[in-house]
């Protein structure tokens, strides 16, 4: 009787290195694959940080985390010198020396009124904003 030694298998021919999504964590076998941050993405694992839209043409990033537009500029960008929220650039604005606000943040902290364009009003040392009228008032007593 003859003993055959078992050996051992080839090993499987070298395959192309298939890349894990940085979103799901599976393999990419679709047409086309992202490659943002060095990192690979499935088209629609791609969505921003905050919003979770679907990132398809442009994205922002700061760290590890990626952002639309809106989004990026909302947490990164110019901040609002009455609410501190941020100011996406499609956003329109009053400013009033260095300060910049939203067209809703633009208004008298006593009234409420929001300040339109040819209105007098006292800026704060505060940033808030004051209209004339009770900032007269407030003067008189």
């Amino acid at each position: 009787m003859d003993v055959l030694a078992l050996s051992e298998p080839f090993p499987p021919p070298p395959t192309p290195d298939i890349p894990l999504c940085a979103g799901c964590n599976q393999h990419i076998v679709d047409r086309f694959i992202l490659k943002v941050l060095d990192r690979h993405w499935h088209s629609k694992c791609l969505r921003c940080h905050d919003c979770q839209v679907q990132l398809a043409e442009k994205c922002f990033s700061r760290g590890e985390s990626v952002y639309c537009k809106e989004d990026f500029f909302k947490r990164f960008g110019t901040k609002c010198a009455a609410c501190q929220q941020g100011i996406p650039p499609t956003q329109v604005v009053r400013r009033a020396q260095d300060f910049v606000y939203h067209l809703h943040c633009f208004s008298c902290i006593v009234c409420k009124r929001q300040l339109a364009t040819g209105d007098e009003f006292y800026l704060m040392e505060d940033s808030r904003l004051v209209c004339k009228a009770d900032y007269e008032t407030a003067k008189q007593r």
